[in-house]
């Protein structure tokens, strides 16, 4: 690849980059059909094969160059993050699945808060009848007093 860096550190730049991303290695390796255990190999290594190299930059929505070339400098320029991004049906996918996980988180908490309050009037209702109860006992006695 030209421009590459004679000094750079492949794996930990990548490394750097997910984190920035906001990726796990989990993720990382899933999209790549990878065990965890190569990704992290893959983040110790000095050097990555060219075309594993690629299809981590798509799955990390950057180009190879940003990765090889990857310093400090260009997180604070913020080159990494605003870079025109690859795979945006990927990204979409993973938005509409969290999207989803949050709705149906959403509508169990709709559900848990009904039933809280169903729960919450009928001990009310108890509370009253038993005060009422009570307050019949407490005349009754008194009127014999």
């Amino acid at each position: 690849m030209n421009g590459q860096k004679t000094d750079a550190h492949i794996g930990r730049n990548v490394r750097a980059i997910r984190e920035i991303r906001g990726i796990k290695q989990g993720y990382l390796a899933s999209a790549l059909s990878f065990s965890q255990q190569k990704i992290s190999k893959l983040e110790q290594a000095e050097s990555i094969d060219e075309e594993v190299l690629s299809r981590i930059a798509d799955v990390l929505q950057v180009s190879a160059e940003t990765i090889i070339n990857f310093d400090q400098e260009t997180v604070i320029n913020n080159h990494v993050v605003n870079e025109p991004r690859h795979g945006d049906a990927m990204t979409a996918h993973a938005d509409f699945k969290l999207f989803s996980k949050i709705m149906e988180l959403y509508e169990r908490l709709l559900e848990s808060e009904k039933d809280k309050n169903l729960i919450l009037a009928t001990l009310k209702i108890q509370e009253e009848a038993t005060l009422g109860a009570y307050s019949e006992d407490l005349h009754t006695v008194k009127k014999i007093a």
